[in-house]
């Protein structure tokens, strides 16, 4: 066993680096869009009708047949290797700088390599630009922004439940019980009593003579 005298005295500033698996991710932009709508089209006869009872076997059947969809059209899953922008030319380049000798072939593939790299993030910044849209959703937007500024993410403290509590409570107003409903009836009742000229009824749409003398009292 080891002593806590045993450490040295800068030993709190040595950290192991926990391991942590590769998170599972959707590679849209290698997706099958077209056979993706296809799938989906043809999943739609399969579907329970529109006017079913049972809404939440309805919501389970149409999301079990985009995600049955999307597992056959988009690739998924996760990579313990990846490099940004690296490509079968970028490996073809990198295997011509292992093999060539030490001199001016290797410096000449290493110049090459490192030219396609800078090339291909030239194409994927001007791609991220260029597909920036606010009209449907600011999300990915904003979200290259602060990539290409700096500025760090910072996710809403607040849970969308919360919210959601919050509007609920919001809606559900007090009111003053019965009270309200018993003088608006009254005023009602009182209103049918008023005299009115013989041949005539309350209920008779009014001239723009009777609004102008009930606006000047």
């Amino acid at each position: 066993m080891v002593t806590t005298s045993a450490l040295p005295h800068n030993a709190s500033r040595f950290k192991v680096p926990a391991h942590r698996d590769p998170v599972k991710r959707w590679n849209f932009r290698k997706a099958d869009w077209k056979r993706f709508c296809l799938l989906t089209g043809e999943s739609i006869e399969r579907l329970p009708p529109p006017d079913t009872p049972d809404i939440e076997r309805a919501n389970q059947d149409i999301c079990e047949s985009l995600l049955s969809a999307a597992k056959q059209c988009i690739p998924h899953g996760r990579r313990k290797k990846y490099m940004p922008c690296w490509d079968k030319e970028c490996e073809t380049l990198y295997r011509s700088f292992i093999r060539a000798p030490v001199g001016s072939d290797s410096d000449r593939a290493a110049s090459s390599l490192l030219s396609r790299l800078q090339q291909k993030k030239q194409e994927r910044l001007e791609e991220a630009v260029n597909s920036i849209d606010f009209s449907h959703s600011s999300c990915k937007a904003w979200r290259i922004i602060n990539t290409l500024t700096g500025r760090s993410f910072r996710l809403c403290p607040i849970s969308a439940n919360s919210i959601a509590s919050q509007l609920v409570k919001n809606r559900a107003h007090k009111t003053g019980g019965r009270e309200p409903t018993r003088l608006i009836n009254k005023q009602l009742s009182d209103l049918w009593r008023i005299p009115t000229p013989e041949g005539h009824s309350i209920s008779e749409p009014f001239r723009p003579e009777d609004f102008a003398a009930a606006f000047r009292r």
